[in-house]
């Protein structure tokens, strides 16, 4: 699209992220990531807290969605960045008062060919503000948020007659745990995912469900692919589409994977310690689920990545590959890549001098890890 390309700015493949730490926002605690899947009505809004008080929204509902209460109620007063998975209204619609509420550094969005006048008013605002707007790259990007790192899928190829085949697809990862993010990708961009991005896609913790649980965004092969542990779907109750179609509730529990709805059980909210995770949904309908142990769930998958246990099979920060120090609770590709160009250790205090990892990291860290 014209009007995107003129202000997109060209950024090195891993964007940090900082910001002031806002007030302790519901369900969220220090050392955990927090993912929410936020109660809408018809359309999609996920926001993502870093333990370091970062903040990430991707997607706003539509212009009727009363998104900035929603984030006032979880408690928050910055966003670092802001993201719309593909131009359709009810995953921009809420994002202009968003923008004029909260500012944010960074926005990202696709250059789809496909548009709108209020999508444009919407690029405007953004150019206006001086907000720093990227787009998906050829390659998967990264974005550092804090020790989340959000990985951006390589853009598949201009679909112009189904806007929903322009989905940006993300990955949310701390440690072993996961979300996958795929808007509202159907099958032919999954497809394209699959052969271009596979790795991106397979083994998530969680995955939120494409297009609002529609038939067109999930299937058995998907599934089969990304081995998630719950799926989590965003719809208005008693919505015109039907929502969740009969055939993906059905193939979901044949698979023996629990769906969360939040046409039923409100904002939906993951947080993960990158080794542990637990589910709440909305305090009128339950409490919570039980803390899940990504290491017992990992093992019953054939998982290879799994953590190790804190008494055995500690990680060698001096010996270890990039993928070994990615099992890490709480580091991702980019601090495994800072831990290996920091290498000698002499021992595991000396990590504190790796940028990310600080004392307290590190205490959190200590019982995974070993320097000899």
């Amino acid at each position: 699209m014209r009007g995107l390309s003129s202000f997109i700015v060209s950024l090195c493949l891993c964007i940090p992220l900082a910001s002031c730490a806002p007030p302790a926002p519901p369900h969220a605690m220090p050392g955990a990531v927090t993912v929410s899947i936020l109660d809408v009505g018809q359309g999609d809004a996920i926001l993502v807290r870093s333990p370091e008080g970062k903040t990430a929204l991707i997607d706003a509902g539509q212009s009727s969605s009363n998104i900035v209460s929603t984030l006032e109620q979880q408690g928050i007063s910055t966003l670092d960045l802001v993201v719309v998975s593909h131009h359709h209204a009810d995953h921009y619609g809420g994002m202009e008062k968003v923008i004029r509420a909260y500012h944010p550094r960074v926005f990202l969005a696709s250059s789809s060919s496909h548009t709108s006048e209020p999508y444009l008013r919407l690029l405007r605002l953004v150019r206006d503000r001086g907000i720093q707007a990227i787009g998906p790259l050829q390659a998967p990007r990264k974005i550092e948020l804090g020790t989340v790192v959000l990985t951006i899928f390589p853009q598949a190829p201009n679909d112009p007659k189904e806007e929903n085949n322009n989905s940006i697809g993300i990955r949310v990862e701390y440690g072993s745990f996961s979300v996958l993010l795929p808007g509202d990708a159907q099958t032919r961009e999954r497809r394209w995912w699959e052969r271009m991005a596979p790795n991106l896609c397979a083994d998530a913790t969680v995955l939120k469900l494409a297009h609002h649980g529609s038939r067109n965004g999930t299937d058995a092969r998907w599934l089969d692919l990304v081995r998630p542990q719950v799926a989590v779907a965003s719809m208005g109750k008693d919505n015109e589409y039907r929502h969740p179609h009969p055939e993906i509730v059905e193939l979901l529990a044949r698979s023996q994977i629990p769906l969360l709805r939040t046409d039923r059980d409100g904002t939906v909210t993951i947080r993960s310690d990158g080794l542990h995770w637990q589910v709440f949904t909305h305090p009128e309908v339950s409490t919570g689920w039980p803390i899940f142990d990504q290491r017992k769930s990992d093992r019953s998958r054939g998982d290879r990545r799994s953590p190790p246990k804190p008494s055995s099979g500690l990680i060698n920060i001096n010996k270890a590959s990039k993928t070994q120090l990615r099992k890490i609770p709480g580091v991702g590709q980019v601090i495994a890549d800072r831990i290996i160009k920091g290498r000698p250790y002499r021992t595991v205090d000396d990590l504190v001098r790796v940028e990310g990892i600080g004392e307290k990291r590190l205490t959190e860290i200590r019982p995974y890890i070993r320097a000899r």
